[in-house]
């Protein structure tokens, strides 16, 4: 992805190993290439100015002051329509809240309801990714953002400590942004059963791409393998197996899409040595063989 940067990226590794990133892009000043900083992380971007448009999967949304929008990881997303305008992106993966660890609050709950939404609804509507800050939060929003990055380059002492503590309290502004919008985002996971199914698709989410089954999903939960397949089934309608199928398919899909890499070499990545299998299993499910699909969809 490239883009025009005005604020050099800034990311944060302390002694324990949790990391983020803030960049501020700009349409006026040279462009440059921006570094990944690695799968599996949570995307915010803040429209500060100007117009432009985000495609996530396969929609084009427009932008303007005041959108943000919320990428969960995995999801496919292209945000160089932004090009003309001034924007903020905050990448991070769980492992960044600390606090999230210790109490289950908003930040936490936030972060739960965006990974169980991006793992059940994986190709739901990008419309349900965009809110809008209201016009009178907006500075908040910037002077927040602005400390965030301030700290993130800091090498005054405590800076990591104030960095993930604006973290949080960022993801409890995105708390009150998107919850009178849309409620949860995941309605139909009951509160009861949300905890437990967050644990058993993290496990599923971590290990996908090696040999894991009901019962290794079930001894990571520290729950027994009849009692995790009735809930599992009653609260989202498939199957542990089938769960884990369909993380591996939706690697596939991305693999297909994002690069040329062969279809055997994807179907090892995923956790399937026999190319055979893989390209039944796909066929199957998508109603095409892998390289016809990556072709149809490609256009």
């Amino acid at each position: 992805m490239e883009k025009h940067k005005d604020v050099r990226a800034s990311a944060i590794r302390p002694f324990d190993g949790r990391r983020f990133r803030v960049e501020r892009f700009g349409p006026t000043l040279p462009s440059c290439q921006s570094v990944a900083f690695g799968a599996g992380l949570f995307q915010l971007v803040f429209i500060e100015g100007g117009l432009g448009s985000c495609r996530i999967g396969a929609e084009t949304l427009t932008a303007g002051p005041g959108d943000l929008f919320v990428v969960s990881p995995g999801q496919q997303h292209d945000l160089t329509g932004l090009d003309d305008t001034t924007n903020w992106v905050i990448s991070f993966g769980v492992d960044a809240l600390g606090f999230a660890s210790r109490h289950r609050d908003a930040t936490s709950l936030i972060v739960d309801d965006l990974f169980l939404n991006a793992f059940l609804n994986p190709e739901r509507l990008a419309a349900a990714n965009r809110c809008a800050v209201a016009l009178e939060e907006r500075r908040r929003w910037l002077a927040r953002l602005a400390s965030l990055e301030g700290e993130l380059r800091s090498q005054a002492a405590g800076s990591n400590a104030a960095a993930h503590a604006l973290l949080e309290l960022l993801l409890i502004d995105v708390v009150r942004t998107i919850r009178p919008l849309a409620g949860s985002v995941s309605p139909h996971v009951s509160p009861h059963s949300s905890p437990i199914l967050v644990s058993v698709f993290r496990f599923i989410d971590r290990r996908f791409r090696f040999p894991i089954g009901l019962a290794d999903v079930a001894k990571a939960v520290a729950r027994s393998p009849s009692y995790l397949t009735e809930l599992v089934r009653r609260e989202t309608g498939r199957t542990v197996l089938q769960w884990i199928i369909e993380r591996r398919m939706a690697e596939a899909r991305r693999l297909l899409l994002e690069s040329n890499t062969r279809v055997k070499v994807i179907g090892q990545a995923i956790g399937y040595d026999d190319p055979g299998h893989f390209i039944r299993l796909f066929s199957r499910l998508h109603d095409l063989p892998p390289q016809q699909w990556r072709l149809a969809r490609r256009g």
